[in-house]
């Protein structure tokens, strides 16, 4: 929703919405632990589409990607890695 605030000079300025991040989306593995609740945590790949669990070789390694919750993860569309 878009607010106007109009001052006293007769200017009108528009403001968007604060832009938030998904809040699904984690950049550390403590802070999708703690949303999404032990054994929960994946690390997710946008490139590949691919998630990796905890112990895996690529957990938390890939170039781009972060931590999110595997249901999370599973709705978006995201597949596990081979073997795991």
């Amino acid at each position: 929703m878009l607010k106007k605030l109009i001052f006293t000079i007769g200017l009108v300025v528009t403001l968007a919405p604060p832009a938030h991040a998904d809040p699904q989306k984690f950049s550390d593995q403590a802070a999708a632990t703690k949303f999404c609740k032990e054994g929960n945590v994946v690390w997710y790949n946008p490139d590949s589409k691919i998630y990796f669990p905890p112990g895996s070789q690529f957990f938390g390694k890939t170039k781009s990607g972060g931590y999110t919750c595997k249901a999370f993860a599973d709705k978006e569309g995201y597949r596990p890695a081979k073997g795991n």
